[in-house]
């Protein structure tokens, strides 16, 4: 599938800042399922790109300058392959025993551990189905309900609550993969859809999980479903910290207000 993608953040601030540094993160992974066909990042100040330790391209954007906006525009096209939700490995990056590891957004308290225990009869028919039902069930536990939550509230407080966005249910899916031992990470990116009420027209966030003899599988909780080819992956992390499509500081700005607008249209294969 060919996708055309364009994605404007707008931050305005109510004071002058006098300095900030932005990580991006938003240029498609270099994988065996995508294909970059074009891809252009328009930032303020000078973009430095590295590659961290999970094998995503970041980009540093750094502006020393006083400043009350700042803009970040990226575009392109992606060709993307159907794999029904398993990801190759292509090397590099972290070991798959690393995404054993809690985070404060994945924190393990008796709320995840209550929730993963519903599905032990699950688990009894493989892991395959076991996390297929996890799935599921975060589906249902959590309603998708924009603005319940914040980039800094963790899987058990969305559970406890019932509600909350994407990111939300992929903390979750990974904290309860942790009460079971699977290894499992956050990815964000990009989804294609039609859907009428437009709640996945912005970035996107699902989990994968590694399954013996199939490698990492994805799981979206919130469409329920494993990751097609109208995904396209960004970066994968832990959790959201690590994976957040900008994540920075600065000094000065006063309040800040952030505006995003996405739009990813499937072309017509060539």
């Amino acid at each position: 599938m060919r996708l055309s993608i364009e994605h404007q953040t707008d931050y305005g601030y109510s004071a002058p800042t006098v300095y900030s540094i932005q990580y991006v993160r938003l240029s498609p992974r270099e994988e065996s399922i995508q294909r970059t066909l074009s891809w252009r990042l328009d930032t303020p100040g000078q973009a430095t790109p590295w590659r961290d330790g999970f094998g995503n391209l970041v980009h540093v954007v750094v502006q020393t300058r006083r400043h009350d906006a700042l803009h970040i525009h990226v575009s392109g096209e992606v060709e993307t392959t159907e794999t029904h939700g398993i990801v190759p490995e292509t090397g590099g990056g972290l070991p798959p025993g690393a995404f054993l590891r809690e985070t404060p957004l994945t924190m393990v308290d008796d709320t995840i551990r209550d929730f993963a225990s519903r599905f032990e009869a699950f688990r009894a028919r493989g892991r395959l189905p076991a996390l297929h039902a996890l799935m599921a069930g975060i589906s249902e536990a959590v309603a998708y309900v924009p603005g319940d939550t914040h980039v800094h509230s963790c899987g058990s407080e969305a559970l406890a609550q019932g509600s909350g966005v994407c990111q939300d249910h992929a903390h979750v899916f990974i904290a309860c993969c942790r009460v079971w031992g699977i290894p499992a990470r956050y990815v964000s990116g990009y989804l294609h859809t039609s859907a009428e009420d437009g709640r996945h027209l912005s970035t996107h966030a699902w989990a994968e999980a590694l399954v013996e003899d199939l490698g990492w599988v994805s799981f979206d909780p919130s469409n329920r479903q494993s990751a097609t080819q109208a995904y396209v992956r960004l970066a994968v992390a832990f959790d959201y910290q690590g994976a957040a499509p900008v994540r920075g500081v600065r000094l000065g700005g006063g309040h800040e207000e952030m505006n995003v607008r996405v739009q990813v249209e499937h072309l017509a294969d060539q």
